[in-house]
């Protein structure tokens, strides 16, 4: 059978029983993942799914019949290789079962088949282009070289399309650089660890730590300005922070970024 594939990048481990740390990272689902263990209700729910608290809350009975217990005891990054390769089924694990596109054609190809040409059209992750047999070849090229161009592009050599059109089951909703993500969360970890240990970690400290840097055109008298400095690190920690809740109270509802 065919291999699924995956619109947004999917993790790979290097090793099942010793996952290399930087390969998992380079992918959102991931930190999809993580958000659900960071997610205090869903953990509460995990820990009891019959809870009278979640009687009536529909989202996150589906997340969890989806998604399953994601608590974990050790290395997360180990936790997480083990929940994505579960086998579910005969054919998918559960990371490919939720995050991978339906089965669909991988071949370049003639539609002859009317069926088809409906599925095609209706199917997000397949562009389905007409082209009249009357018109000469030059014609055909630059229209479909204009189409390429409007409806995809591509990034040495891969195909890049919008997270928004995936038929998967669970999909971002828009294109994020992982980068931001993995910021996002480890400022937010750092801060509830602080919190926890009843201490404040100013949002400077927090950049330090994690690496957050901006790079920015400045003025030389702004360069010298530590406070415009301070300013600029505040608001992109602040960001990270964002991200990093709303992302953690997405999960439950079947939602990430």
């Amino acid at each position: 059978m065919a291999k699924r594939f995956f619109i947004t990048q999917h993790p790979t481990f290097g090793s099942y029983a010793n996952p290399i740390k930087s390969k998992i990272e380079k992918s959102p689902y991931f930190y999809w993942v993580k958000a659900l263990t960071l997610n205090d209700d869903y953990v509460e729910y995990c820990a009891n799914p019959s809870n009278n608290r979640f009687k009536t809350n529909d989202s996150i009975h589906q997340v969890y019949k989806d998604f399953g217990d994601v608590r974990y005891e050790g290395c997360v990054y180990l936790a997480f290789t083990q929940w994505w390769i579960e086998k579910i089924d005969e054919f998918d694990t559960r990371g490919t079962y939720l995050f991978a596109e339906p089965f669909t054609g991988t071949k370049v190809e003639i539609v002859t088949d009317g069926g088809d040409a409906t599925n095609a059209a209706n199917d997000e992750s397949v562009l389905l282009i007409r082209i009249p047999k009357i018109i000469n070849r030059k014609r055909i090229d630059e229209a479909i070289d204009r189409i390429l161009a409007s409806e995809m592009h591509f990034e040495r050599g891969r195909k890049v399309r919008n997270p928004s059109r995936s038929n998967a089951r669970y999909h971002l909703s828009k294109p994020v650089k992982v980068e931001s993500l993995k910021e996002a969360f480890e400022v937010y970890e750092l801060e509830r660890d602080a919190k926890i240990n009843g201490t404040k970690i100013s949002n400077l400290k927090l950049a330090k730590a994690v690496g957050i840097e901006v790079q920015q055109k400045k003025t030389d008298e702004q360069a010298q300005d530590y406070s415009y400095q301070s300013e600029l690190i505040n608001t992109k920690v602040w960001r990270r922070k964002k991200l990093a809740k709303d992302a953690i109270a997405n999960v439950v509802k079947g939602k990430f970024v």
